[in-house]
């Protein structure tokens, strides 16, 4: 399936960037400030989409972008997401989507929830993190060798939340969004399965930072 891969300013480190497993058929647009990452890293995006406050210059112009006013409603980044749904992507990875001011993290999570409501499936990848959603559903996820997987209930409550083939397993439960027992789990088997009956989890694998 053809992904929509979009780079946004946050923190991103160019290794893991340019040792990203990009494919020869993603579709790479760079929300705003993520084009210093691409620029760096030495990839070369589709399109660009933002208010260019990043940019006094203005964005290069052999680029195809589209450019919206700085008084806006959507983040760069939710411009972007908006404009792959509208070209048919329905796989999405977002990069520079963490770190540096916790705000846009946070609207870039409401972002993944934004997809779930458009029946696209986005994903938050940095170096440390993958994070994702799950709508009253099920996914398998397999053994990544020093990773933890931690659960968390993005609506008020998750129902019918089971987790089998971890290290604490979970049957039937109910997750609120103000109580973490979700968090910092391991997967033992193969595969991990979890499932949530109503509600909206979010998934994150993640590993620490070195010391």
């Amino acid at each position: 399936m053809e992904r929509c891969i979009i780079i946004g300013a946050g923190e991103l480190e160019e290794e893991f960037l340019s040792g990203f497993s990009w494919r020869t058929d993603d579709f790479i647009i760079c929300a705003d400030g993520g084009l210093r990452h691409a620029q760096r890293a030495g990839i070369r995006p589709d399109l660009l989409i933002g208010d260019q406050d990043s940019f006094a210059e203005g964005f290069p112009q052999e680029i195809p972008a589209l450019i919206c006013q700085p008084e806006k409603d959507d983040s760069d980044m939710m411009l972007a997401v908006k404009e792959g749904i509208s070209r048919g992507y329905k796989e999405f990875i977002l990069l520079g989507a963490t770190g540096g001011r916790f705000d846009h993290t946070l609207a870039n999570l409401q972002t993944i929830a934004y997809g779930l409501e458009q029946d696209v499936f986005i994903t938050i990848a940095d170096q440390y993190n993958l994070i994702s959603m799950l709508r009253e559903d099920t996914v398998f996820l397999p053994k990544m060798d020093g990773c933890y997987l931690s659960v968390f209930s993005y609506t008020p409550n998750c129902e019918g939340v089971t987790l089998t083939g971890v290290k604490y397993p979970l049957k039937d439960a109910k997750l609120t969004n103000w109580f973490p027992l979700g968090l910092s789990n391991e997967i033992l088997a193969q595969n991990a399965q979890i499932t949530v009956e109503k509600g909206t989890l979010v998934i994150v694998i993640s590993k620490d930072r070195p010391r």
